[in-house]
């Protein structure tokens, strides 16, 4: 899949009208009545575990980040003051779980005291789609729609944030608003590499490399090596959970992270910053590991990790979680040869998509990977004019500020 990057002139106000005929087959042949309740993480029991573990692999678009395993230590820890829910929408007539999302309620909005519903997304979480069953995604958006019109703790409108955004996401969103006679608004929107299977490994790196760059890297591995034993080990998800394999994978990423960059710099996400932050890394890596979610790839040296990189499965989709070197070794690159070393293990496993998780314009990561996933912030408003009129406000608002930061960090709008 290589999503297109629409036009500036639709993307930033709203998403492409489709037809009629579209609109009708996104959704099922009879729409069923949904129900929304609001739950806190105490309420999250094991039969629950089990449905929403059921609907994450039955969902559309895979998201690992909003996977019981992962989404509840997140919740657990990350979240003390328990201000984040977890929404469950369920076809009311046979009682299947539809939909899973965590909502959080905030207070102002491009410095207008706007409440509003929110998509939680915390620093660690780089996927804010909502785990919804294939062919629901309209009426779940419907039904979230109608209860935002019902100004929950007052909010007046609904956003989703780190939302990737390909053609059927774009569909049933467009189609969902229609039915609820509202459009939604793209605040933001940017692309981030994906790898998927529709090449073979030396294709890739043909079309990211050029001879004088492979070579280059050809050099730097050979130097690499004659440092002593050099290896790229890639422990399955199996092989993670014997002997606190697990445990001691995250000692050693958490040791590299803290010796580098990413302990000092909030832009790096550092998981050592806090206390809480360090628990949660590990009890979601554990609980990851147990369900077969959690792959870890590491460079090492006469044993010792050099780079490290976690990643998180959903079947066949595959999610980059978290990645560290150590900057002793920076001349080596040893962050492109593990990214590489992911590239070929994806390529020669069963693995549909990679996606990169990275932030728009990645120095490395952009360069290998040639396709892109849109990733966009929707803003959906209450059903009432004065919510649509107070939005359109903020959006414009905040739009100016989003493109102020931009020009002031050398980007562009």
């Amino acid at each position: 899949m290589r999503a297109t990057n629409p036009s500036s002139a639709h993307m930033n106000d709203r998403a492409v009208p489709e037809t009629a005929a579209a609109r009708r087959e996104a959704r099922p042949a009879k729409a069923p009545a949904l129900s929304l309740t609001l739950l806190g993480v105490g309420g999250i029991d094991a039969a629950l575990r089990r449905e929403w573990s059921a609907l994450g692999a039955a969902a559309r678009e895979p998201n690992p980040y909003f996977s019981p395993w992962f989404l509840e230590p997140a919740m657990r820890h990350l979240d003390p003051y328990e201000r984040v829910k977890l929404a469950l929408l369920r076809d009311i007539e046979t009682g299947a779980l539809i939909a899973v999302l965590p909502l959080t309620f905030q207070k102002g909005y491009a410095k207008l005291p706007l409440k509003h519903a929110c998509v939680w997304i915390h620093q660690h979480c780089f996927n804010g789609a909502p785990l919804i069953r294939a062919g629901f995604a309209v009426d779940a958006y419907a039904r979230l729609f109608d209860w935002i019109d019902t100004r929950p703790e007052g909010a007046v409108f609904l956003r989703f944030s780190s939302l990737p955004f390909d053609y059927e996401t774009h569909m049933a969103m467009d189609a969902a608003c229609a039915l609820r006679g509202r459009e939604f608004r793209i605040q933001d929107y940017h692309e981030r590499a994906i790898l998927t299977a529709d090449n073979s490994f030396d294709a890739v790196m043909r079309a990211a490399m050029s001879g004088k760059k492979r070579k280059e890297l050809r050099r730097q591995e050979r130097r690499f090596a004659e440092l002593g034993d050099a290896e790229i080990i890639a422990v399955p998800p199996g092989r993670l959970v014997g002997d606190h394999a697990i445990d001691d994978l995250c000692d050693e990423f958490l040791a590299l992270e803290n010796a580098g960059w990413k302990s000092t710099d909030p832009g790096g996400f550092p998981l050592a910053q806090s206390i809480a932050g360090t628990r949660f890394f590990r009890e979601a890596m554990k609980a990851g590991a147990e369900a077969g979610a959690v792959d870890c790839l590491t460079l090492t040296l006469d044993g010792a990790a050099k780079a490290m990189l976690f990643t998180l499965r959903t079947g066949a989709h595959i999610a980059a979680f978290k990645t560290t070197y150590d900057e002793d070794f920076a001349a080596y690159s040893p962050g492109v040869r593990l990214l590489i070393g992911a590239t070929r293990w994806m390529l020669d496993g069963d693995g549909q998509r990679l996606d990169s998780c990275a932030r728009q314009g990645h120095p490395v990561v952009d360069g290998l990977w040639a396709g892109r996933l849109p990733i966009v912030q929707i803003n959906v408003p209450a059903g009432r004019v004065t919510d649509k009129t107070l939005l359109g406000t903020a959006v414009a608002l905040e739009k100016f500020k989003i493109g102020a930061l931009k020009r002031l960090n050398g980007k562009g709008v």
